[in-house]
């Protein structure tokens, strides 16, 4: 036993002699990417990568680049940079809303080819040039690992639907389901934030989830864990801009979707289910009355916008919540040309909110 052990052990360093050393130092390790259009014809490639100095500071460089396709792109991306670029490392890509307009299958599709980029990779769609973004500063740890912050944070606690490289890939080629992805826009004082999601329809955007939105398409797309919502409550004779206000905080969702298969039309029901603790209030007592009526308003808001929402998701032919996938799971032999171009456009949907206040902290 011990003969062997010294023999695989002699193997493993003869065989490390082997592979290729790389030394950090000498590489330009690409944090970020941004694709635009420049012109009909061009594509704009724009690669972002660290440099640290002597005092741990960290630049941000950037690489742009000029060609017809994505490969190209590389190819002179690679001779303008003075040590080989490498995507190891790669958080997050953005593409420009004028070109994901166009699709953007050749360049997800190139991603996930790279064994050296992986699966979680953020792709991002940007209000503007995707190049400015990346040029900009924003925080000290460097811009691609400030949005990967961004976005995280929002996913985990605040109204933006989990997505990245594999869930866009899996939705694009799963019938019944179509992708989206958050935007992301350079404010004018130079920041970032992220201000929709973008809806797809084969590869191409059609369709956008404006900012007020977002909160209702995460209940019908994903789920909180955490996160908060003001409702406002007009009292007669009151305008909504002066109404009583109540942030709803902690919130948990969950969200249940039941088919009539067989119904004609289809019938599909959505239920939402919230749990909260009120945490804010702008009015002069929280009474219990009071709680039950934030509780209903807060039920008919979703209720009104998820509603509302859904039909132009129908109107548009996209299905971003995966109707088609639960429909797939209760008929056999499912005709997907069919249910796209009749049923689902002609499907009786409603939706259904329960919402549970648990506590009122220090309010009352």
């Amino acid at each position: 036993m011990k003969k062997f052990t010294l023999l695989l052990v002699g193997s493993l360093i003869l065989l490390s002699g082997c592979v290729e050393q790389e030394i950090l130092d000498d590489l330009n390790i690409e944090t970020a990417k941004g694709y635009d259009m420049a012109g009909e014809d061009l594509i704009r490639g724009t690669a972002l990568y660290p440099r640290y100095s002597a005092d741990k500071q960290i630049e941000n460089v950037t690489l742009t680049a000029e060609a017809k396709s994505t490969r190209e792109v590389l190819n002179l991306l690679e001779k303008k940079s003075e040590q080989p670029l490498v995507r190891g490392s790669l958080e997050n890509v953005v593409i420009s809303e004028k070109m994901a307009k166009r699709g953007m299958l050749h360049i997800a599709d190139s991603l996930q080819r790279d064994a050296s980029v992986g699966a979680r990779v953020m792709l991002l769609v940007s209000d503007g040039s995707s190049e400015e973004i990346l040029k900009g500063n924003y925080g000290n740890k460097g811009t691609s690992d400030y949005i990967t912050t961004l976005v995280d944070h929002n996913i985990r606690r605040g109204d933006l639907a989990k997505s990245n490289l594999h869930l866009f890939l899996f939705t694009f080629f799963q019938e019944g389901h179509t992708p989206y992805l958050p935007i992301i826009q350079q404010d004018e004082d130079k920041t970032l934030d992220l201000t929709g999601v973008a809806l797809f329809k084969k590869d191409k955007m059609i369709d956008r989830i404006n900012k007020e939105d977002m909160f209702y398409f995460k209940l019908l797309a994903d789920k909180y864990s955490e996160g908060n919502q003001v409702v406002k409550l007009s009292d007669e004779g009151v305008s909504l801009k002066d109404s009583i206000e109540a942030s709803v905080t902690s919130l948990k969702s969950k969200h249940k979707i039941q088919i009539e298969h067989n119904a004609s039309p289809v019938k599909i029901n959505v239920f939402i289910e919230i749990e909260g603790i009120i945490k804010e209030y702008t009015g002069k007592r929280l009474s219990p009355d009071r709680t039950k009526e934030i509780q209903e308003k807060m039920e008919k808001d979703i209720e009104t916008r998820c509603l509302k929402m859904l039909k132009n998701f129908q109107e548009k032919g996209i299905d971003p919540v995966g109707f088609g996938q639960r429909q797939k799971h209760g008929v056999r032999k499912m005709d997907f040309k069919k249910w796209e171009e009749e049923e689902y456009p002609q499907a009786d949907i409603n939706v259904k909110a329960n919402v549970l206040i648990l506590e009122s902290g220090t309010v009352e």
